[in-house]
């Protein structure tokens, strides 16, 4: 699994670091299409022993998974009618999830190369490797994002409907509808991000589940609560570099969004997401289903840093293949000691 996805990496890398300044997706339809397949390849024949696997093999088996949801139920059940291969099944899923992943980058980024690297680098890894439904619905977020850039409300509710059919998870999607498209508020989020450091520690979430007078909300709180365990580390490399990134790109967020309309809306979904790690840090299950979902704008984010500043294009562009290599190397280490 490494290897493949490594020698990706550093492809993407090369043609970022040496290629046009922009990329148009209507002149690269057959790469962009060879990219997908082979990053489908690559995760349908991910390791055995990779976290979550085991997990959908059950249900591919025939658990009957009354948690899961009905999209995912009705694409896995149209399967287990015509084969009982798994690889088919996981082949599938991981075309799905990568192909609107994909789609979504040449709709919604000019550095189509950028994007594939630090997709690659993190969300690949995270989503598409393992947590198979939520990378469908990490996908139709991206999309989301698109339409509501547009302000399209149809499309909009009718993506949102079928990431919430692929996990529940993508209920979070349903208020970004709300978030004011052309005005950054920067200082805002800036201040969202502080507070949350200050009240997260000061007032953990889960001690005020107690409160709440609603009890199905209190006991599923306490159940995700004694399931996980020790409280998430907000102030580990990777989650202080994203911040630092979020930061940097609020300050010069008017500038960034000469170059992409949708970077606005997407620096505010990366700094709720960020929060929301903070906030949430004592009940792991849920920072982290709230985080990770709001997490893949990154993929276009991060590389309009090189909008940001101005300076030497090799040099900004150097720093873009820097962050997708830390991502990359901390996800792979993050793997191998998951084992």
């Amino acid at each position: 699994m490494v290897l493949p996805v490594f020698l990706l990496f550093f492809s993407f890398s090369l043609l970022f670091l040496f290629g046009k300044r922009e990329q148009n997706a209507k002149a690269l339809p057959w790469p962009l299409a060879f990219v997908w397949l082979l990053l489908a390849l690559i995760a349908t024949f991910r390791p055995e022993d990779m976290a979550d696997r085991e997990n959908y093999m059950w249900v591919w088996s025939g658990w009957s998974g009354d948690r899961m949801e009905i999209g995912f139920m009705t694409i896995k059940n149209m399967l287990r009618a015509v084969t009982t291969n798994e690889y088919w099944f996981l082949f599938v899923f991981a075309a799905l999830s990568i192909g609107l992943k994909v789609a979504a980058i040449c709709r919604i980024s000019p550095l189509i190369w950028a994007s594939l690297l630090i997709y690659i680098g993190n969300i690949f890894i995270l989503h598409d490797m393992i947590q198979m439904r939520c990378a469908i619905a990490s996908g139709l977020l991206l999309h989301a994002v698109y339409y509501l850039g547009n302000r399209d409300s149809k499309r909009f509710l009718l993506t949102f409907g079928l990431a919430f059919s692929f996990h529940y998870s993508s209920l979070i999607i349903l208020p970004l509808w709300f978030l004011n498209t052309k005005r950054s508020y920067k200082y805002f989020y800036i201040g969202l991000i502080a507070l949350a450091y200050v009240v997260g520690g000061v007032l953990p979430m889960a001690s005020l589940m107690q409160y709440l007078p609603i009890e199905g909300l209190q006991n599923l709180w306490m159940m995700y609560e004694d399931t996980v365990g020790n409280e998430i580390n907000v102030f580990n490399a990777m989650q202080l570099g994203r911040v630092a990134i979020c930061i940097f790109l609020l300050l010069f967020i008017e500038r960034v969004a000469a170059y992409n309309k949708y970077a606005i809306l997407m620096v505010k979904i990366y700094a709720i997401s960020i929060a929301a790690l903070v906030l949430f840090s004592s009940v792991p299950v849920i920072a982290f289903r709230v985080s990770e979902l709001y997490q893949v704008v990154e993929i276009v984010l991060i590389p309009m840093i090189v909008y940001a500043v101005k300076g030497n294009v090799f040099l900004k562009r150097a720093a873009i293949f820097v962050i997708g290599l830390a991502f990359l190397l901390m996800n792979v280490y993050y793997l191998e000691n998951l084992k």
